[in-house]
């Protein structure tokens, strides 16, 4: 059996190397977490890809946060603004 016909069958294969089997003997190897966006996921054995996931994660929490900042110091700003000239 060729390489290829084992990727086929769905084995784990380092996204680094495509030639290469992912298993144990890897250094980024790992037991999936238990939280459930790893369950079920080939992609979760890789410790590499867990921490690419999870920085992810955590960018857009930030970057959620940053917007929200962002939001309330234009809301200061508007208030802070004088009121309009009366129209004639």
């Amino acid at each position: 059996m060729t390489g290829t016909e084992e990727k086929k069958e769905g084995g784990l294969y380092c996204f680094l190397n495509g030639d290469r089997a992912c298993g144990p003997d890897c250094m980024a190897y790992e037991t999936p977490p238990q939280h459930k966006d790893f369950v079920g996921k080939q992609w979760a054995h890789c410790l590499l890809l867990v921490n690419a996931h999870r920085t992810g994660k955590h960018l857009t929490i930030l970057a959620q946060f940053s917007d929200t900042l962002l939001s309330l110091k234009q809301d200061e700003a508007r208030l802070k603004q004088p009121p309009p000239p009366p129209v004639r």
